[in-house]
This record gives C-alpha cells, structure tokens and sequence, in this order.
C-alpha cells in the first residue's frame, strides 16, 4: 500500500512546516503516517528503512499508536477518530497497512516512503479503538492528550500498553 503519489528523493510543498509533527490520515486500505523531521541526518534515516515495533496505549478516551524504529525512541502519535471517520471505516483486515513517509520539514524532501503491516493483535485492538472512541470535540481532545504527555512519556507508554517488543 505504498503511496504512489509520493516519489523519494522529491520535494513537496506540503510537507514543509518548518516544524517537527507526524500526521496520521486513516483510510479503509490503511494509515499513512507522514513523519515531518527537520533535517534528518543518515542515522535518522537509516532507522526508518526497517518495519517499526507496533504498540497502543489507551487512557482517557485517546488511543496513542507508538513506534519504536530500531534505535530511535519511542513515539507516540494520539489518534482521536470522528464519527464520519468510524461510520466510513470496516476492515477485516487481520494485518492492517501502515504507509509511513519521512520527509524533511525545511526543505520538503520526500526521504522514505514504505508499507509495512501491523501486527495480527494491534490491528485487532486498532480496529476494535476506532469503533470504541468516544467523540470528543478538538479541546477537549488537546487537553486530554496534553493531559497525558505531562504525566507519561512515549517510553512509559510503552510499558503500559498493548504489544510487546520481540
């Protein structure tokens, strides 16, 4: 489920931000994680060539997906899902796609774009935590995650959550 539309060694406007974010867009054939890093080096780049650890963290009605590439640290990425988003997703998927994209976020340069599947069990508990979610408007869903990034890291999140690493 690669991207197509998306080339490495490219550079596109959308992906400049001059700021660090991963962006998260759920369809029925899968996430796409777009990963906006300001001027990743080699070594960066190089952890991201290889399938992530997939992890999920619950707490206060926000599902966090966390990744561990090779030798990075843990990331942590809230996913809030809306009610259009829930209604339009089914997947009977058993090991749900994940597109991940690295791109510098000066410069707009498209660095990796891959597939990889989650494992059998997080896409069980992904699917069952989209349909789960409670609707929350924007504010109180910023609150609610900044909320739990004060009290956890992405580390800790991972020790509490769902997956283990191999």
């Amino acid at each position: 489920m690669v991207n197509k539309m998306y080339q490495p060694n490219q550079y596109y406007e959308e992906f400049i931000s001059n700021r660090e974010a991963v962006l998260a867009n759920l369809t029925p054939e899968g996430l796409t994680l777009k990963f906006l890093w300001k001027n990743p080096d080699e070594h960066i780049i190089n952890q991201f060539l290889d399938p992530p650890f997939f992890q999920l963290y619950f707490k206060n009605d926000i599902m966090f997906l966390l990744l561990k590439f090779r030798e990075l640290k843990w990331i942590d990425i809230p996913c809030i899902f809306t009610g259009n988003t829930k209604q339009a997703f089914f997947s009977d998927a058993k090991n749900f796609p994940c597109n991940i994209l690295l791109a510098n976020s000066n410069t707009g340069k498209l660095f990796i774009n891959k597939s990889f599947l989650m494992p059998k069990g997080i896409t069980k508990a992904f699917i069952q935590g989209i349909h789960t979610q409670k609707d929350l408007n924007k504010k109180t869903a910023v609150e609610k995650i900044n909320s739990i990034r004060s009290s956890y890291s992405a580390t800790e999140m991972s020790r509490l959550s769902l997956g283990s690493i191999k």
